[in-house]
């Protein structure tokens, strides 16, 4: 069975293009006619196509009015040549035309036109976005699309009036628009970040949100024009560009303004004022439609289109995550109130085991992916009749991996921080990709959870971040490894610079002066490796880092960084011993916590 991923959508927002894919299957159309006649033989005359044949193949297949194979839509990659020299090879690539113009040879002429096709990667995105609004259902036994009744009303329609009326119908059948209305139905005024902090599995490293303040406090303090606009265009996480997406559809049929929205912010000891281009409200017509999703006013309640890929993203376990989420989802389908006890139980007679408290996550991530879902402290009460779901027809196992087996442990123990934190634990295994996330979400517990005073840094010649309690501070080495961290030589001297810089504080050394970020008071310090499990000679090189600097240090598991911030936030341990620890040459464990 192929594996795609329906159900979230970042990137495509032309909905003429959105309307051309789905011209493809309906012959007689105005593109589908232009496809044929016109885009086709321009492809072939100018030797676009990956293999000749592909002419005839797509001919053939736009005359046959049947179900389209996924990957004859979506096409092939680039392989081993870059994205920009990739010939055409799907007909949804066929059907999207290039933002920049190049010269072809058609018919022995040279012409300057628009590249007439675009990448496997694009092509799928705008198939996503169809199949997960209903112009297109999908079926799974034989990986194929066709076009449903929607679908074929959207290319039909002749005014705009109609093509917005039908675009809002499709969108109230898609749980995450429904989530952002009712954001911002109940709270009014909202940037992208404070959208997207509610939006999908917060506890996954999947669904991302960049904290304001830190976003706030690094674009104010920035004097980098560059760095700003950086910032600005490319420096958010998966969930708030999901919501800058989703806000982007709904403001063009009207049912949301894009407004700037000026912030106040604090972060540790300083407080910002900033303004946030990317901020939405909703408008009258967008509060009209919301409550027509809801049933309200005499309007039957809109079903939602839930493919089970939309139940969890890039988790290691993903699949067996979709799985369970899936069955919960079915299991109160009747509307019943159900406990999580009785969730529970229920999950157990499919063979599935999990605590209480992954229960109460998985459905506070259902409710922040649009689900309607009532809460009165005791049961959990479906709302919304759900269409598309198809069911796994076998059950697929956990994926044990260190990461998932971490999580599960924190899950359990955790009882004062926000469970989004556990991230911490997917970003300390993921790799390299993601370091930045880890860097920013460690600072954002540091600070935003726990209160201490700190900063993210990284970049060139700056440590990852660093934090400060009194007269006490640590700077932060952030380490991404899958398989286990071990402190090699190079980055025992990478710290040693950092520590020696920081000791002598000479702006000759280091023009940046990083160390200018502790507060005025802090005369005490230590250094601080934070990773997902660690190897090797561990004390042997934090000894080696003393003998050159004078500074002990320490090395941390994102999972224990969780349980001593548990035990911070529950008060059940003062900052000033967690900070005492951070000196002890070895890797430090929360001291029993509630094993």
């Amino acid at each position: 069975m192929a594996n795609r991923t329906f159900g979230w959508i970042q990137n495509p927002s032309s909905t003429d293009t959105l309307r051309d894919i789905l011209g493809l299957f309906v012959p007689g159309s105005e593109f589908h006619t232009y496809m044929v006649n016109e885009r086709l033989p321009l492809l072939a005359s100018a030797g676009l196509f990956k293999t000749p044949s592909l002419y005839m193949e797509f001919q053939k297949i736009l005359r046959t009015n049947k179900p389209i194979a996924f990957d004859i839509l979506k096409g092939q990659g680039a392989g081993r040549e870059r994205r920009a020299k990739a010939k055409c090879s799907g007909l949804a690539q066929a059907a999207i035309t290039g933002q920049q113009f190049k010269e072809y040879i058609v018919d022995g002429r040279k012409i300057r036109i628009k590249k007439p096709y675009t990448d496997d990667w694009s092509a799928d995105g705008f198939l996503r976005w169809a199949v997960s609004l209903g112009f297109l259902d999908y079926n799974y036994a034989d990986d194929t699309c066709r076009i449903t009744e929607s679908g074929v009303a959207l290319v039909m329609a002749k005014t705009t009036k109609d093509k917005n009326s039908i675009l809002g119908q499709a969108y109230l059948s898609y749980p995450p628009v429904c989530r952002v209305l009712g954001l911002l139905a109940s709270k009014g005024h909202m940037t992208k970040f404070e959208i997207g902090s509610q939006l999908g599995f917060t506890d996954e490293a999947g669904f991302t949100s960049f904290p304001q303040n830190i976003w706030v406090q690094a674009y104010e303090e920035s004097t980098d024009d560059n760095e700003k606009k950086t910032l600005r265009s490319d420096t958010e996480g998966s969930s708030d560009k999901y919501a800058r997406m989703i806000c982007g559809w709904l403001e063009a049929i009207g049912w949301v303004n894009k407004r700037p929205k000026t912030v106040r912010e604090t972060f540790g000891s300083k407080t910002y004022t900033c303004v946030i281009a990317s901020a939405f409200d909703i408008t009258s017509t967008g509060i009209i439609n919301y409550n027509k999703a809801l049933g309200k006013s005499n309007s039957p309640r809109v079903p939602k289109f839930v493919y089970r890929e939309m139940l969890a993203s890039k988790a290691s376990d993903a699949n067996y995550l979709r799985m369970r989420r899936s069955l919960i989802l079915a299991y109160l389908s009747n509307h019943t109130p159900r406990s999580v006890d009785e969730i529970r139980a229920f999950l157990v007679s499919k063979n599935i085991e999990e605590k209480w408290t992954t229960i109460k996550d998985d459905m506070s991530g259902l409710i922040n992916i649009g689900m309607d879902i009532e809460h009165d402290g005791k049961c959990y009460k479906l709302n919304d009749k759900i269409e598309k779901l198809i069911p796994y027809q076998e059950k697929i196992a956990k994926d044990i991996t260190d990461a998932v087996i971490a999580k599960d442990r924190a899950r359990l123990r955790l009882q004062h921080i926000d469970h989004k934190y556990l991230t911490l634990i997917d970003y300390a295994f993921s790799g390299k990709n993601k370091c930045t996330d880890f860097e920013v979400y460690t600072i954002d517990l540091l600070v935003n959870e726990l209160a201490f005073n700190g900063i993210h840094l990284g970049g060139t010649r700056k440590p990852d971040g660093i934090f400060y309690h009194g007269n006490n501070g640590v700077i932060i080495d952030n380490k991404a490894y899958s398989k286990g961290f071990t402190i090699t030589r190079g980055m025992a001297d990478e710290m040693t610079r950092y520590v020696q810089e920081n000791n002598d504080r000479n702006p000759e050394r280091n023009p940046n002066q990083w160390w200018l970020n502790f507060g005025d008071d802090v005369n005490h310090f230590n250094f601080v490796f934070i990773s997902s499990l660690f190897k090797g000679e561990i004390k042997h090189m934090l000894n080696n880092i003393k003998q050159s600097t004078g500074i002990d240090g320490c090395v941390l598991t994102a999972e224990n960084l969780l349980y001593y911030a548990d035990a911070i936030k529950g008060g059940d341990m003062q900052k000033s011993v967690f900070m005492s620890q951070l000196g002890a040459g070895q890797e430090i464990v929360c001291p029993n916590y509630r094993l």
